[in-house]
């Protein structure tokens, strides 16, 4: 089984090939002479009229199409479109009905942008949701970041220095208890309280 990055780098530089030749620039306007303006914008109808925008690309609907008859653009069903629908259409998105100039998804009925003009109550839900969890994230990070801070500044066992390096620790090491579990394990600390252990 070949390489899946060399066979797209080859597909690609077959397309490339295909599309700095002369015969497919040739054919190519003679299809945009035939279908000046892009088929999406015409499919959108706002006040009893349809869009009209000039067509810059023809899309191959088809994988087929690649494979074999590329520059027949007549007959492998090829449709005029710009290069915003172009490129909406190979990312699963559609114009919008309503307005006719943003995008929204195949299966939504209309843009974000139209559906918050027409459901404000929706949009006044999400915003107090969304400031509502931006102030529980904020109250939880502060009281995260007190914790730390309480813990870092006041260790209660007393045989642990500034450094962080335990005094009763012949080589010096790092106090191995935690400022939540110290007054609990350290024996130092505990001794120093005058429990028996």
């Amino acid at each position: 089984m070949p390489d899946l990055n060399s066979a797209i780098k080859g597909r690609r530089a077959n397309l490339k090939r295909i599309w700095s030749s002369k015969e497919w620039k040739e054919k190519k306007a003679e299809f945009l002479k035939v279908y000046p303006n892009c088929e999406m914008h015409k499919g959108v109808i706002i006040k009893g009229r349809s869009l009209i925008v000039p067509a810059t690309l023809p899309h191959h609907p088809w994988k087929t199409s690649y494979k074999k008859g590329y520059s027949d653009l007549e007959f492998s069903q090829c449709v005029a479109y710009c290069s915003k629908c172009h490129f909406a259409i190979h990312h699963g998105m559609k114009l919008c009905p309503v307005c006719g100039e943003h995008y929204c998804p195949w299966d939504a009925p209309m843009c974000k942008r139209c559906f918050d003009k027409a459901n404000p109550g929706i949009v006044t839900a999400r915003e107090k949701l969304l400031a509502e969890q931006k102030e529980i994230r904020r109250l939880a990070t502060k009281a995260r970041n007190a914790k730390m801070c309480a813990a870092r500044k006041k260790h209660p066992c007393k045989s642990r220095l500034v450094s962080g390096r335990c005094q009763i620790s012949k080589i010096g090491t790092r106090c191995q208890y935690a400022p939540t579990k110290a007054e609990a394990k350290c024996m130092d600390f505990v001794r120093k309280k005058g429990v028996k252990v």
